[in-house]
């Protein structure tokens, strides 16, 4: 397999393989570590939950870019699978890091819903809308309340990445204000 197949083997439809893999390539660890260190980096746009890392993990391991071992924990006969990069997965993770990054189309289920609903079902879509906007503001918040100093270069980029984040938020807050508004004058008008 060529370099070029395995950085494709770390891309998809979100960049979470990649993201696992790097925390991979700073040491061994296991599963939810990696989904800890993730959520810890990212924040909280990601919300990284474990079950899904062991999927991604196995998936890298059997395109060669991670391996396992089994490791005894303080539990006897319990025991703990840490995974280690391999040097493919150095080569895979710097073809994605310089490869241009893949332009993503917004798919949140909102604006799913907003495409295919009905005249009659606006109601709904608005509550919808006001129970989004609630969870944007919560995730505003919580953005905020996780501000990393700028005083590494771990913590710089995390803070660039956390404003990116916000004004994201923000953006889409200001398209729920103005969806609802649009859709409060087709009630109106009917």
């Amino acid at each position: 397999m060529t370099a070029q197949q395995k950085a494709t083997l770390v891309e998809g439809r979100s960049p979470l393989k990649a993201a696992v893999l790097a925390v991979l390539l700073e040491g061994p660890t296991y599963g939810y570590d990696v989904a800890q260190r993730i959520d810890r980096r990212m924040g909280a746009s990601w919300h990284v939950q474990p079950k899904h890392i062991y999927k991604l993990l196995e998936q890298l391991e059997s395109a060669g870019l991670v391996w396992h071992e089994d490791r005894s924990i303080d539990v006897h006969p319990h025991t703990r699978r840490h995974y280690h990069a391999t040097d493919e997965a150095v080569r895979a993770r710097r073809e994605w890091l310089v490869a241009p990054p893949a332009a993503s189309i917004l798919r949140a289920d909102i604006h799913t819903r907003l495409a295919f609903c009905t005249e009659e079902e606006i109601p709904e879509l608005l509550r919808a809308l006001n129970e989004y906007r609630i969870d944007l503001i919560e995730e505003v918040e919580e953005n905020a309340e996780t501000e990393t100093p700028r005083v590494s270069w771990l913590g710089t980029v995390m803070s660039l990445y956390r404003a990116a984040v916000d004004k994201r938020l923000k953006a889409e807050l200001e398209w729920v204000a103005e969806a609802c508004r649009a859709l409060e004058e087709a009630v109106a008008e009917r």
